[in-house]
């Protein structure tokens, strides 16, 4: 949390997001929820958000995030209780709600089947976009909180409170977020470029978060806080600029679909980069919708480790054996791999001659029907250490329930959102 503490002080900045949500982890939020209905929220809230709170209201800088993850409204009232805590009353802290589509599951244009195989949903959350977030922001609120909302959203919605952007410029904002919104990989943590410099360990450890300067008409510089470790270039925000975008001339979002084509991007400083010509049309009249789905049964997932002189050979035995003992189980959905030889490429990873490494993992991933099922592949793991080959040890085991995850589209008209306010 020290880079979001260091903006929140630095009395240039706003507003800080914490972009804290993904996939996996609102299929924990979902869970929790599920046990203890006071539950639901990150359950890293009170870390993050202890040292942020103080030093962001002292500034006069707000805070938005989605770590209300499945339980927005439960986490407005841990931050109030943290505010009262820190002796920081009349703070306004609001909940972004609607994103939770449990009552119009079967409203939902699902890719395929959700529950073919049997199954039970355990949730389903729409995108939002920058609409509650910024009226929040214009009626006062300190801090918003939310669950699934488009990430570039999250970070657009302040300047769209604050600077009252038209459509053009919403575009641009909308852009800014995309780059914003996974912190530092745009800085430089995530760049292994063949050219350039390459920030050393020290740098990485304290590396310099983004902040996004965005003007009236969208455009907008990049940059970092003075004196701090960073490589922010244009090459890196191209990089960015494509992550996870399927087709850059038509990249939706639930506020607009935006043009990335005549983008220009120009080096203004060091550590400075501006970005214009965000284009943006029309806002997509459906949401994008993400499900959840419990199926029987558990994965099971267990490594066993190889080392020593024909670590390599003795490892791949075990992989043989392995598969053959998994086969008279009756499983047929897994897989083995040799953790540092084929665990990411498969089989297409090219290794050079008399490649040898001094030590490696075997690993097993199976989905079985039942606990029992999943029990017997953890002991054939076990009785490698002992029934061959050799040297076997340091197991590492862990079973989970199988989730499923779909996509779909839902229609914006039956998605209804609402803010809720809180003062502490």
């Amino acid at each position: 949390m020290e880079p979001a503490v260091e903006l929140a002080r630095s009395g240039g900045v706003d507003f800080v997001g914490l972009e804290c949500l993904a996939e996996r982890t609102l299929v924990t939020g979902l869970m929790e929820r599920a046990a203890n209905p006071a539950r639901g929220y990150d359950r890293r809230l009170e870390r993050r958000l202890g040292p942020l709170v103080p030093a962001a209201m002292a500034n006069g800088c707000g805070i938005v995030s989605n770590l209300g993850s499945a339980n927005p409204y439960a986490a407005v009232e841990r931050i109030v209780a943290l505010c009262r805590a820190n002796s920081l009353p009349g703070i306004t802290v609001a909940a972004l709600v609607g994103d939770d589509l449990s009552g119009h599951l079967e409203d939902v244009v699902w890719e395929g089947d959700p529950l073919e195989e049997g199954g039970q949903w355990l949730g389903a959350h729409a995108y939002l976009g920058v609409e509650g977030m910024a009226e929040a922001f214009r009626q006062g609120a300190s801090i918003v909180v939310t669950g699934r909302v488009a990430d570039s959203s999250l970070f657009a919605a302040p300047a769209i409170a604050a600077l009252d952007l038209g459509t053009e410029a919403l575009a641009g904002a909308l852009t800014a977020g995309h780059l914003l919104e996974c912190g530092g990989q745009l800085t430089g943590g995530n760049l292994a470029a063949t050219q350039g410099r390459q920030l050393c360990a020290r740098e990485l450890a304290n590396l310099g978060y983004p902040t996004a300067m965005i003007e009236l008409d969208g455009s907008f510089v990049l940059g970092v806080l003075d004196g701090k470790p960073a490589r922010l270039d244009v090459v890196g925000t191209t990089l960015q600029l494509l992550y996870e975008v399927h087709d850059p001339r038509l990249y939706h979002t639930p506020d607009l679909t935006l043009d990335f084509g005549e983008l220009l991007l120009e080096e203004v400083g060091e550590n400075r980069v501006r970005v214009t010509g965000a284009r943006g049309a029309g806002r997509p009249e459906t949401l994008k919708a993400i499900g959840f789905v419990k199926r029987p049964g558990e994965v099971a997932d267990v490594e066993i480790t190889y080392a020593g002189e024909g670590a390599v050979a003795r490892a791949m035995v075990a992989r043989d054996v392995l598969r053959e003992r998994v086969e008279l189980l009756g499983l047929r959905d897994y897989a083995v791999d040799l953790v540092g030889i084929d665990s990411v490429l498969g089989a297409v990873a090219c290794l050079p001659p008399g490649y040898a490494p001094p030590e490696l993992r075997v690993h097993i991933s199976a989905r079985c029907t039942e606990a029992e099922e999943a029990q017997a592949v953890e002991d054939e793991v076990y009785a490698l250490t002992l029934s061959g080959p050799a040297g076997g040890a340091s197991l590492r085991s862990e079973r989970r329930p199988h989730v499923s995850v779909v996509s779909g589209r839902v229609a914006r008209s039956l998605v209804n959102v609402s803010v809720e306010y809180q003062v502490s």
